[in-house]
């Protein structure tokens, strides 16, 4: 009896076959699985922006939401940091100016809702959208 002490060449197709038939739906999937990790690290940015907008708008004054309302696009932060942020006060935040995923519409609207001052004037909620996330400016109490 012979002994056989290699392999032939079909037992190495065969065993390449099976390697290659496992290893390509499973790249796929990671390959797959990158791709989606790369639009939610996307979404997640963009989202933390428009938050991070709606609270800088937030915290200014009464006077400044009254002046301001309707809507306003912005294709980069410099622009919204020249508008909302003026002050020389806010330089750091301006120094890091960041970049805008897309062009950004922040739309300031008054609502019903209001609040007597300690003059009797009416102070107004507004209800402020930047992109898709939404908040409210309530009038400062003092």
């Amino acid at each position: 009896m012979r002994k056989n002490k290699g392999e032939s060449l079909i037992e190495s197709l065969l065993s390449m076959f099976f390697i290659t038939a496992v290893l390509a739906p499973v790249s796929s999937l990671f390959l797959k699985t990158f791709k989606l990790n790369g639009k939610i690290t996307d979404r997640n940015f963009t989202k933390n922006e428009e938050r991070n907008m709606l609270e800088i708008l937030k915290t200014k004054d009464y006077a400044f939401m009254t002046g301001n309302t309707g809507k306003h696009k912005f294709s980069d932060m410099e622009g919204f940091y020249r508008i909302i942020l003026p002050d020389e006060k806010y330089k750091v935040l301006r120094a890091d100016k960041g970049t805008l995923v897309g062009e950004k519409t922040v739309e300031i609207k008054q609502t019903e809702d209001f609040y007597i001052n300690e003059e009797g004037q009416k102070e107004y909620i507004f209800e402020i959208q930047v992109g898709d996330v939404k908040g409210y400016y309530f009038p400062k109490w003092e």
